[in-house]
């Protein structure tokens, strides 16, 4: 599967796109202090008032600029890395604590993974957004500016919220892949000479659940990062929603899928802040759109790995039958090619 994904360049075009967005968006933290230029009114070299945000795109300003008067490209490069990292965070947390959970549970009887589908199931039915939307708004809510919460306490709620939300699903497909792979023939020897489940796992499943978890990785990811978009539009924004003074609220970070969704509850009439919640959505499609190249690139590889895997034998009895043909000693050794 390496080999395969080496020799693809989408996956390595996908794969340096998300690294050149951590690296700028860490990079401005790091150098700038995560600022964001500010041009509340433009104004003519004579002190004439041109105009007073939001700024529509130009040369200076190439995304234009927000109410606010923050400048829009520099917004999206210093919310990627909250965008990205929360989403990176909740996927990797969910495939660790079902390895945790799952692994154990699969070595167990059929009966108790019967008990806990018959008790999971419940929660497949409820789209996650919608749960998320419910536990997360009275949270997140900010009314009072001075007793806001740190942003490490926030982030951690939240973040702990997505991952318990999405991990029963995901702790079900663990523990019914583990359970076929522990029903394979080769499985059935290694429990005959005696390993023990954690020398199981290591050894022969844990390389077959490899390829799949990068997979359901990259899924994990896109998940997390549409039900950050789907409860922004609700107007629940990670890190927080401050309540302003009527009926908005405010995001407190720059990540994209609040920001989409402060921008879209903006919407108006008028010229250029009618179109302003376009940035941060094409900049969100054009991320799922990346992340699914990459997962279908790595289904590709995994695809291709397992014919080479199930053809291999054949074509090894294929060259042990067409050598026994040419032989003129019957008793004459073969030799068989295993390179590919």
């Amino acid at each position: 599967m390496r080999r395969v994904l080496i020799r693809d360049p989408l996956f390595w075009i996908g794969l340096l796109l998300f690294a050149a967005l951590m690296t700028l968006s860490v990079g401005n933290t790091l150098f700038r202090d995560g600022q964001v230029d500010q041009i509340t009114n433009l104004y003519s070299a004579d002190g004439t008032l041109l105009a007073t945000s939001p700024l529509e795109p130009s040369s200076k300003h190439w995304l234009g600029t927000d109410r606010a008067g923050n400048d829009l490209l520099q917004l999206l490069i210093e919310g990627a890395k909250w965008t990205i990292g929360v989403c990176f965070t909740v996927a990797f947390v969910r495939i660790a604590l079902a390895l945790l959970i799952g692994v154990p549970l699969a070595f167990r009887g059929k009966r108790l993974y019967t008990g806990l589908r018959l008790l999971l199931d419940g929660f497949l039915i409820i789209p996650i957004s919608l749960l998320a939307l419910f536990i997360l708004l009275p949270a997140l809510l900010l009314t009072d500016p001075a007793l806001i919460p740190s942003m490490s306490s926030r982030a951690l709620l939240e973040v702990s919220v997505l991952t318990l939300l999405g991990l029963p699903a995901l702790l079900l497909y663990l523990i019914s892949e583990t359970r076929q792979l522990l029903a394979q023939e080769f499985m059935l020897v290694a429990r005959t000479l005696g390993g023990s489940p954690f020398y199981q796992f290591r050894t022969h499943i844990w390389p077959h659940l490899l390829p799949t978890l990068t997979i359901v990785f990259m899924q994990q990811f896109v998940q997390t990062l549409m039900v950050l978009i789907h409860i922004s539009l609700f107007g629940v924004f990670f890190g927080g929603s401050l309540l302003l003074f009527g009926d908005g609220v405010a995001p407190t970070i720059f990540e994209w899928a609040s920001q989409f969704g402060y921008y879209f509850l903006q919407f108006t009439a008028l010229s250029w802040i009618n179109h302003m919640f376009l940035v941060p959505a094409i900049a969100l499609a054009l991320l799922v759109f990346f992340a699914n190249l990459l997962t279908s690139r790595l289904e590709r590889a995994y695809r291709l790995r397992r014919q080479q895997l199930v053809h291999a034998p054949m074509q090894e009895l294929a060259e042990a039958e067409a050598a026994a043909t040419q032989l003129s000693d019957p008793f004459e050794p073969v030799r068989i090619s295993t390179k590919p």
